[in-house]
């Protein structure tokens, strides 16, 4: 996971959601294909989305994917994708609103007076940093081997970069069919390595903000293994079970989120730079469950996680498909509940510079305790080319999303009244085609 100074965390979450890889592949007509460039493309498969996401006064993404894939007579595949995020807005720095007005300096900069990008934060509102914006860019690959009758391999690499980080991962699984193909057992492993380089270094934890001191680049690595059970329980009926765990270490701070220091009146005395534990073990369960019936299905999933730092989440998802007409339309509304703790080192502000025994603190947002909803709404058209088949399909998504924080520690003196947790809203529409 990557931790960056926009809100990533719930951006990239709803945009996997929605484009991860748009989710229905187009049906492949039964019929023998009729000419040549038919039959040269029959064992081709695109699905492309452009998504656009934005967050009431604060981030706004466009978002391209496209993914290729090529499957082979004997069972196998390989696939290429392609993923390009535009960012710009607004983020939120860390900083507490105060009764005063409040001056800080974009990344790069080197001073809080008269520098080029610095920006005040009027009195009462969040601070956030306007001139926020950001590239990115992903290519991945996937290769689908079959060992054996029952025995299938799987690898899979992608390479990332912005401006401030670079990413390379690879992982590889093996899956095994019994009863007659209705069971299957699934065992994979990943790693990632990433780069940081921050914009104007890498500051150091805790350090005092005004006096910028900054270092050099930092790393991280992760690795994650998945156990997975996937069963057909009945014509209607298939469920899916996964155990995942994964573990990061080096650098995991987000190096452009700032913490308030206060005195006992709610007064504004500073800032320090964050600093979290430099290592993470996540822990997860996953339930699906799927049921389709004549010219409608249903899908429930269930998500627990739990890690070192303290935060357990629970996540719900349940989704509804009704088939129009012919069954060549449909639509798909969804429901997202989603909930986590806060992390034990998580903190709005901080009272002292230099407290006894700190060792690790962040007043990000995304390390707080928690509620999040998402509605949903997809619409989807089969397209028939000249000889009647559906080989395409064309699709809309739209999603609202609201966050909302919960168990807030009330603001002391000065504090009092003003909107310490605001709420977080965004929406989201995806275009889709796949062939």
């Amino acid at each position: 996971m990557q931790l960056k100074r926009d809100e990533g965390g719930v951006r990239r979450r709803l945009i996997a959601a929605s484009c991860a890889l748009l989710s229905a592949s187009a049906g492949r007509a039964q019929e023998a294909p009729s000419t040549g460039m038919e039959r040269a493309l029959s064992d081709w498969s695109l699905d492309s989305a452009l998504a656009y996401y934005h967050e009431d006064g604060r981030v706004q993404v466009i978002e391209p994917v496209v993914s290729v894939t090529k499957a082979y007579g004997d069972g196998a595949s390989a696939g290429l994708n392609l993923t390009f995020d535009a960012l710009s807005g607004a983020s939120p720095n860390g900083a507490s609103p105060s009764r005063m007005p409040q001056t800080f300096a974009s990344p790069s900069g080197k001073s809080l007076t008269g520098g080029k990008h610095n920006y005040t934060t009027a009195p009462g509102d969040l601070p956030e940093d306007p001139h926020y914006s950001d590239l990115r860019a992903a290519l991945g690959a996937d290769w689908t081997l079959p060992l054996e009758r029952l025995l299938t391999a799987s690898f899979g690499a992608k390479l990332s970069y912005e401006d401030d980080f670079y990413s390379g991962s690879a992982n590889a699984s093996i899956a095994r069919d019994f009863n007659q193909k209705n069971t299957t057992v699934s065992f994979g492993a990943s790693y990632e390595a990433d780069s940081l380089h921050p914009i104007g270094g890498t500051p150091v934890p805790l350090s005092n903000y005004a006096l910028f001191e900054k270092t050099g680049n930092q790393n991280k690595d992760g690795a994650g293994l998945l156990l997975s059970l996937t069963q057909v329980m009945s014509r209607n009926w298939l469920s899916e079970v996964n155990f995942s765990l994964d573990r990061f270490t080096g650098y995991l701070n987000d190096p452009y989120k700032i913490i308030s220091v206060i005195d006992a009146s709610g007064d504004v005395r500073g800032y320090v730079y964050e600093n979290r534990p430099d290592s993470r073990t996540r822990k997860s369960v996953y339930l699906d469950n799927r049921v389709a019936w004549e010219r409608s299905s249903a899908g429930l999933s269930l998500r627990y996680m739990a890690d070192d730092w303290g935060v357990h989440s629970e996540t719900a998802q349940l989704h509804l498909q009704w088939w129009i007409g012919e069954r060549d339309k449909y639509v798909r509304p969804t429901l997202r509940w989603y909930r986590q703790t806060a992390a034990n080192f998580y903190t709005p502000w901080l009272l002292d510079f230099t407290a006894p025994g700190l060792s690790s603190a962040s007043s990000d947002s995304r390390l707080a305790a928690l509620q999040a909803l998402t509605y949903g709404l997809k619409y989807g058209i089969k397209l028939r080319d000249k000889l009647g088949r559906e080989s395409s399909e064309f699709n809309v998504r739209i999603e609202y999303y609201q966050q909302t924080q919960e168990n807030g520690i009330p603001g002391p003196g000065a504090l009092r009244g003003l909107d310490l947790y605001p709420d977080l809203k965004a929406i989201l529409v995806q275009i889709g085609f796949s062939y």
